[in-house]
């Protein structure tokens, strides 16, 4: 390591985070007004990229980090740079001066100067652009020759799309890996990552600018030179939604949710715009100009912080107007409650659970969990709004009471009584629920009124609008699916209670370990915009504290038979899926599984031997308490910190898996290693969770 190290690396993050979470400020970053902070920069920065709580620079031959300490500077022209989502790494492409030749390599992003791989030209082309999908396991390289996929680990092409119309200079991911688009300033292709296939071409007749997936991949944007944003639906690719008005329209991203998108309209200005309702839009104005890029980045605290370039110098403004995505929230929270409703209750037979669960019940019940969950987000709102009286419609017999913050309500009022109606001061409302709208905003749908003048009261009940199903995946769980999954539930606890049962006899655990398992169909869409139903299944366990160093994982201990708690919840998984449940284990078929494993927060202090089962563990993407990450664990280093028994952890089930479960090993199966590092010290908080999801199972 040089003098610009890990260390000296992570300390810079460390300032960065603080600056941002409490307002430290320092020579580094000049404090400019309340919450904006602008950071000196050697030369004018052209595109920032993120991660975690700071960004990274492109300039024309450097890539900086925030505070301009340089990872990569070189004589040649950088015509693009990306990230790699786990921050470990960066990839550029430079071109030469005076030849038509460019070149791509891969660099640290942890050790500066620290160049990890080159890009071979005479196999794959003369590159053009690269990126590096969101699970940070492969790199796309575009050349001259196609389109071609990397694994991270020796940077050999495994796959390759061919005859790509153009050569891109731009590409970009979506967040759930089903599609790669591709540009080069004019042309545009979105093609479908799994099967390598041209998914859907655009004809726009103007020049492209920038790209975008929203962070649920259900839109596409396409930035255009015409200042326009046109946003697409990635399950049929019909125009969903146009935003005019950008400007020179430069360079664009989606917030974390997808609500906003930044926009650069001209180099001297950055738009926030609230994409359920683009009249809401809030500019900010820079006098350096030559602004080029756009970003969001998090602080540690939750806040969200507008990035972007200005003539040497980048700036950080911190954006306390982004509202939540309620809509999103409450469809999610939603979905959640009724997966729980629509179980089998403990006792309940097939034929009561058919008589509680019907279509009518479904749609009954969803609707007041909606306004439920509605209110509940919609909190205090009539404490900051002014209503005022309206007229009185004497055709319907109703009176409008209009407020600044929410839509009119109409209240049935008889027209004898409309003349007591005098002063909104003397109006009190009561039992109030809201409801969500499409543009994100609430809207009263129930309350009681109460007209203090002449102690009368009046109902206004407008509980049976239409539903938010403009935010559900279309068509619900079918009853007949729903039946089979219940059934398939009540199998899955007799499997459970049985494994358990023995475990108790055998004394591998007791009465104080509990395993759990749940499953649930969710709808879901594809690649290529065809409706599917997947079948989720979760095993997961707890034991009571002061016996889970017995029966669980000891001190330092990773392998699943050495504990009772593990072992047994493993063999539950066996017994299901080389018996009633093998059906769903056939091969070719897609199957995501997420190992979490889990740590506590004791320290190791001379460190933990690691006998190599599973192999020397190289920059593994890992979620790390839910950002991407890697973690390295090898037989000569050994263990050192708590994450990496984690995974070792997580490690041990997937070995389990393939070596253990008849099968299994024949399934198309993608691997998701989180793991969560406790801040409380105990075995208590060493553990394994495991969940399964059958894409495509009925």
């Amino acid at each position: 390591m040089n003098q610009r190290s890990l260390l000296q690396l992570v300390k810079e993050t460390i300032l960065i985070v603080l600056l941002l979470t409490i307002g430290i400020f320092t020579a580094t970053a000049q404090y400019t007004s309340k919450d904006t902070y602008t950071f000196k920069q050697q030369g004018t920065p052209q595109v920032v990229k993120p991660y975690s709580c700071t960004v990274f620079i492109k300039n024309r031959n450097s890539v900086n980090n925030i505070t301009g300490i340089p990872l990569y500077s070189g004589k040649d022209s950088i015509g693009h740079m990306t990230l790699n989502p786990t921050g470990s790494t960066f990839g550029i492409v430079t071109s030469k001066k005076k030849k038509n030749l460019r070149e791509a390599y891969i660099y640290s992003l942890i050790e500066a100067d620290n160049k990890i791989a080159k890009i071979d030209n005479k196999k794959l082309g003369n590159p053009s652009s690269m990126v590096y999908f969101p699970d940070g396991r492969t790199l796309a390289v575009a050349t001259d020759k196609g389109i071609f996929f990397l694994d991270l680990k020796k940077y050999q092409p495994y796959a390759e799309i061919k005859d790509v119309p153009f050569v891109p200079t731009e590409m970009t991911v979506s967040p759930n890996g089903y599609f790669l688009a591709v540009t080069d300033g004019k042309n545009l292709a979105v093609y479908n990552i799994e099967e390598r296939k041209l998914r859907k071409s655009f004809d726009l007749g103007t020049g492209v600018n920038d790209l975008a997936f929203s962070p649920d991949s259900s839109d596409f944007a396409i930035l255009t030179d015409d200042g326009v944003l046109n946003i697409y639906s990635t399950r049929t690719f019909d125009l969903r939604k146009m935003v005019d008005d950008l400007g020179d329209a430069l360079a664009c991203i989606y917030n974390f949710d997808g609500k906003y998108m930044g926009v650069v309209t001209n180099p001297n200005t950055v738009a926030v715009i609230n994409l359920l309702r683009d009249s809401e839009r809030e500019y900010f104005p820079n006098e350096l100009g030559s602004t080029s890029d756009v970003e969001f980045i998090p602080n540690s605290t939750g806040d969200t912080f507008l990035v972007y370039p200005m003539v040497n110098n980048l700036q950080m403004i911190k954006m306390p107007n982004l509202k939540p995505y309620y809509n999103k929230l409450i469809a999610d929270e939603l979905s959640n409650k009724m997966a729980e409703w629509e179980k089998m209750m403990p006792g309940e037979s097939m034929e009561e659970y058919r008589n509680r669960v019907t279509d009518e019940s479904r749609a009954r019940q969803r609707r007041l969990f909606e306004d439920e969950i509605s209110t509940n987000f919609a909190g205090d709102l009539l404490a900051g709004a002014t209503m005022s009286l309206g007229s009185y419609d004497r055709a319907n017999g109703v009176l409008a009471l209009t407020f600044d913050t929410m839509p009119t309500i109409f209240l049935p009022v008889p027209e004898s009584d409309a003349v007591g109606f005098k002063n909104p001061d003397d109006l009190v409302l009561s039992d109030v629920q809201y409801g969500i709208l499409p543009d994100d905003s609430f809207e009263i749908v129930y309350a009681k009124v109460t007209n203090n003048a002449d102690g009368k009261s009046y109902i206004y009940d407008n509980l049976q609008r239409a539903a938010m199903d403009y935010m559900a995946v279309e068509d619900a769980v079918s009853l007949e699916v729903l039946q089979q999954q219940q059934m398939e539930e009540i199998k899955l606890q007799e499997i459970r209670e049985k494994v358990m049962q023995e475990a108790k006899k055998e004394n591998v655990i007791s009465d104080h370990t509990n395993i759990s398992v749940d499953s649930r169909v969710v709808p879901d869409y594809d690649a290529n915009g065809k409706k599917i139903l997947n079948y989720k299944v979760n095993f997961t366990y707890d034991v009571d504290p002061e016996f889970s160093v017995v029966e669980d994982f000891g001190p330092g201990k990773y392998h699943v038979g050495e504990s009772g708690a593990a072992s047994s919840m493993l063999k539950i998984v066996k017994d299901a899926f080389e018996g009633d449940f093998k059906q769903y284990i056939s091969k070719g078929k897609k199957l995501n599984i997420t190992l979490c494993g889990t740590a506590d927060a004791t320290p190791i202090i001379r460190g933990i031997p690691y006998d190599g089962s599973y192999g020397d563990i190289e920059s593994e993407p890992v979620y790390k308490d839910g950002e991407l990450s890697t973690i390295t664990v090898t037989r000569q280093t050994g263990i050192k910190e708590n994450d990496q028994l984690a995974l070792l952890r997580a490690l041990g089930v997937k070995d389990f898996l393939e070596n253990n479960v008849d099968n299994f090993n024949d399934m198309n199966t993608n691997y998701k290693y989180e793991v969560n590092i406790s801040k409380d010290k105990g075995s208590a908080f060493r553990r394994i969770t495991v969940d399964f999801t059958f894409v495509d199972a009925f």
